[in-house]
């Protein structure tokens, strides 16, 4: 290790929906670049090891995901942040809900480093939640936005592995104060980072939170000027309806959840419904935003008595009663099927054809039949 140096290491925990996607593609585009000039690595063979060493740290939690052939992404990752004498950085939302227990085995594989600090992005409840909503369509989930709400305002405590999931687990990820006090068990106040997303219309491009969570790592952006590709961009009302619709008739009970990953993520919503439309994702009611001012207030004042690090302004986080104009109202039923419809058409479009060009054999047959039709039709009609 060089003379001088400090091994620190950042744990990105979310929360889901924060900019996470476009944070960790970012990281992941300019990690030459950061290991050069920023003295930050980010670690990981492929952008999946962050993903993978995440759901390993909750096997009972992430039973599907937590599979054998991918233990191995966390021991390599912590065998590289061993060799690294600076700074390093781990990402994934799926940290959000880790328990005691589970910080204890992270903080335990971490104990090589002189500096351990959690990070947390944190977005206002008005963009939250319909935006969690948008993301359970997106994974084949058929609720409804007003019962996906419901179930967020009757299930604020319960264990989604002891209840069996029968209620949205939304606060299991989004009680920010509560995952910032599960951390604060073990690291100081100065070591925990808010990092607010900017407030709706300040900043659509994404480089004011890209530069916010740069500050936390001490880290200049102009040292890391690559662009991220991935593209996790929110769907219109409308399309989102349209997905919902499609979902009741796309269950697990007839479609696999790989199938549908496939299809209907992939291809369906990642080339068609992102290729169509331009409308407003769903906004809050005015009702709706009371209520989300209302949870948010003492959210809020949990993490200003705390005296946590933050990077942009708690204001951020405040949730406006006023509706917003940059969301849309909930979609027609007739809005939805042409955002379906707009998108099909794309996909049958653009498809690519089973055999771009025939073979020679096969076009020549076609021409065949089509003349023997011609013929066969000409001499009906003049026996006729």
């Amino acid at each position: 290790m060089l003379i001088g140096t400090m091994s620190t290491v950042y744990v990105h925990v979310g929360l889901p929906k924060t900019g996470t996607t476009h944070l960790q593609d970012r990281l992941w585009v300019n990690r030459d670049a950061a290991l050069d000039r920023a003295d930050l690595l980010y670690p990981g063979v492929t952008m999946e090891d962050h993903f993978h060493a995440a759901a390993h740290l909750q096997p009972e939690r992430y039973l599907a995901w937590a599979t054998p052939d991918r233990a191995g992404a966390w021991p390599r990752m912590v065998a590289q942040m061993k060799a690294w004498p600076g700074k390093s950085v781990i990402s994934h939302e799926l940290y959000a809900n880790a328990k005691d227990r589970h910080i204890a085995r992270l903080l335990d594989d971490l104990s090589f480093a002189d500096e351990v600090h959690v990070v947390l992005t944190v977005r206002d409840l008005a963009r939250q939640l319909p935006s969690v909503w948008q993301e359970n369509v997106k994974n084949q989930r058929p609720a409804s936005f007003d019962d996906f709400l419901a179930s967020v305002a009757r299930y604020p405590h319960a264990d989604p592995l002891t209840d069996g999931f029968a209620e949205e687990p939304f606060w299991e990820y989004q009680d920010y104060p509560a995952i910032v006090e599960r951390w604060s068990k073990v690291l100081p106040p100065e070591r925990i980072h808010i990092v607010t997303v900017p407030a709706s219309g300040t900043a659509t491009d994404g480089d004011c939170l890209w530069e916010r969570f740069l500050a936390v790592l001490d880290v200049d952006p102009a040292a890391l000027p690559n662009v991220g590709r991935r593209d996790n961009s929110s769907l219109s009302a409308a399309q989102t309806e349209f997905l919902r619709r499609l979902n009741s008739r796309l269950q697990p009970k007839d479609v696999d959840w790989w199938r549908y990953e496939w299809i209907v993520k992939r291809r369906f919503i990642g080339d068609a419904l992102r290729n169509t439309g331009s409308g407003k994702p769903l906004g809050l009611t005015a009702d709706q935003r009371v209520w989300a001012a209302q949870q948010s207030a003492p959210m809020i004042a949990a993490i200003a008595e705390g005296g946590y690090s933050v990077t942009g302004t708690l204001d951020d986080l405040r949730v406006d009663p006023s509706v917003d104009v940059s969301e849309a109202p909930p979609p027609t039923g007739d809005e939805a099927m042409e955002a379906g419809l707009d998108a099909l058409a794309y996909w049958i479009k653009t498809m690519p054809n089973p055999q771009e060009r025939p073979a020679l054999t096969t076009r020549a047959r076609d021409v065949a039949r089509r003349a023997k039709r011609r013929a066969v039709g000409l001499r009906d009609r003049l026996q006729g």
